[in-house]
């Protein structure tokens, strides 16, 4: 029997015969900030924001969703790779890196769709964490093909690479049971936002993506859909 994180993850997958309308059973929006008007407050004033490069890019940081169609370097693309996921330090049965996991135990997996990169054939690669390199998955274009699967998204299609990022649950449930649905989907949150500060550090656009057919994805990547799954996507360009 499936666990209630199991049976989330299931009742909210996107496909084309069962498309979730999003309605919501609150009768009106909620309100956009909360505040405790009875409290003392202590007033901090406007943050003055430092010159170094990672307070710029926070600044800075946008969903850009509009790119060039022109290819990006393969030492580009090494930089974002390692952002979302390199080998930062190596302890006993551990390989930390450069987004935080709970336990450590790292259940997220990356695939590109590359569209336009240097020196690259098109296809569908998955990034092997020990070699640090790229797998060919599948040779060709799948541009099309991804923007169908993200819901008609034409910045899949537009973008230089589209990042999609999978889950093997096991990794964290085997340890956290079903708590370690939550961990799965903040790994993914963490290593996305690493995405997009790298971008923005190397003048690219990124626009991370939570819509999509789940299993049309999944087939894309050759996953089962059950013991790995996608969880989100990101697309890459020249803005």
């Amino acid at each position: 029997m499936a666990g209630i994180g199991e049976e989330f993850f299931k009742r909210t997958i996107y496909s084309r015969t069962r498309h979730l309308t999003g309605v919501s059973p609150a009768k009106r929006g909620t309100e956009p900030f909360k505040a405790y008007a009875q409290s003392r407050s202590v007033k901090l004033g406007e943050a003055s924001i430092p010159d170094g490069s990672l307070w710029q890019c926070l600044k800075h940081r946008r969903s850009r969703r509009e790119y060039k169609h022109e290819p990006i370097s393969q030492k580009q693309l090494a930089l974002l790779l390692w952002a979302c996921q390199g080998v930062t330090s190596k302890i006993p049965g551990f390989l930390l890196r450069t987004a935080p996991s709970a336990g450590a135990l790292y259940p997220i997996e990356s695939y590109l769709v590359v569209n336009r990169v240097e020196g690259m054939e098109q296809g569908v690669y998955h990034w092997n964490i020990l070699e640090q390199g790229l797998e060919l998955l599948k040779p060709g274009d799948f541009s099309h093909q991804i923007e169908a699967a993200a819901l008609g998204q034409d910045m899949c299609r537009r973008g230089a690479v589209v990042f999609i990022w999978s889950a093997i649950f096991a990794r964290s449930t085997y340890k956290y049971s079903d708590r370690g649905f939550r961990y799965v989907f903040m790994d993914a949150g963490h290593i996305c936002q690493n995405l997009y500060l790298a971008c923005e550090d190397l003048g690219l656009g990124c626009c991370g993506i939570g819509a999509f057919f789940d299993e049309e994805v999944d087939a894309l990547l050759g996953l089962d859909s059950e013991n790995e799954a996608s969880v989100y996507l990101a697309a890459v360009g020249k803005c």
